[in-house]
């Protein structure tokens, strides 16, 4: 039987579940932050907060919870971009980071939409934003201690059920998104950097960086909510390797108009050395497809590029396209 936060519901009504939902929220960041996490009273004024980390005397973190059950469909969507407008806007505070809690597991198509909006927000306010996954939080609590003192026996035995289905899940999705982008959502990174460098480059065959982007972003967030400090290492390390095959590459096929030999020689190193030099077995999250994207996750910081004065041809090609 499926396990999920639903049964907060079916036991406390919509009202009392979502309360207990920000309950969890709570004692997790109270755990980590201590006397610097506060939970906001609900009201007309509580300008898009409902846990601070910080006052409002520096910039804060920024938590919102929202008890989401059933996916993230075009109103879900539009709830979190108007909790984050009003956060953003609001006059009493800034904040350095934003972190949505979700009781959930994205599947690959919402993990594609919170990728692209996540990214293009952080880029246009420079403000992190991260998401608290369901069975995160719960991993969380057991990591702090508090699970056993926060809930009693009842809740505590539905909550183990729910993390282990939330992994497995989460395993479920990973093993799907080694696919090609629906031709519904073909546009959805369009506005991304890393596709107008492809774009300025002259590169063909787009739809498949955008596809090994996806994995790349996917597989970073799987093993982020793994919380280890051991697996965040061995993936920092792993990208860098990656960087430094487009090094070497750059340096010998850097070209002033057309950067498609470039992408190709660095996708074929990459390929051969998926098995040797790029092995990791304890990241098995990490496909061949994402390591290719993690060439675009590169690209869209604008570490690397694809042309000669990479950053230069983008402005120009950003600078004509806006024309």
């Amino acid at each position: 039987m499926e396990r999920d936060f639903r049964y907060l519901r079916e036991k406390y009504g919509d009202a009392g579940a979502r309360d207990i939902f920000e309950k969890i929220c709570t004692e997790l960041i109270q755990a980590k932050f201590d006397c610097d996490a506060h939970n906001i009273r609900v009201s007309q004024g509580d300008e898009g907060i409902d846990i601070l980390v910080g006052d409002f005397n520096k910039p804060i973190e920024n938590y919102q919870c929202k008890y989401f059950l059933d996916g993230i469909e075009s109103a879900q969507i539009t709830q979190i971009k108007h909790s984050f407008q009003r956060a953003v806007e609001a006059p009493d505070y800034k904040m350095r980071k934003w972190i949505l809690c979700l009781p959930i597991t994205l599947s690959a198509k919402e993990f594609k939409w919170w990728s692209e909006w996540s990214g293009q927000q952080e880029k246009l306010f420079e403000i992190d934003i991260s998401l608290f996954d369901g069975g995160f939080l719960i991993s969380q609590l057991k990591k702090y201690e508090i699970y056993e003192k926060a809930f009693d026996d009842d809740i505590r035995l539905k909550l183990d059920a729910i993390l282990s289905y939330l992994e497995n899940e989460k395993v479920r999705v990973c093993n799907e998104i080694i696919v090609l982008i629906d031709e519904a959502d073909k546009d959805i990174y369009e506005d991304m950097l890393f596709v107008k460098k492809l774009e300025s480059a002259k590169i063909e065959l787009v739809e498949g960086c955008k596809r090994d982007f996806f994995n790349a972003e996917f597989a970073e967030y799987t093993i982020k909510s793994k919380d280890s400090s051991q697996l965040s290492e061995l993936l920092n390390k792993l990208k860098l390797k990656v960087f430094n095959l487009w090094e070497t590459q750059f340096r010998r096929y850097q070209d002033e108009t057309n950067g498609n030999d470039l992408l190709t020689r660095t996708y074929e190193r990459i390929e051969s050395f998926d098995t040797t030099t790029l092995d990791c077995p304890p990241l098995p999250e990490v496909s061949l497809f994402a390591k290719k994207g993690m060439l675009h996750q590169w690209a869209e910081e604008c570490s690397i590029g694809w042309l000669r004065n990479y950053k230069q041809k983008l402005d120009e090609y950003l600078g004509h396209a806006g024309k």
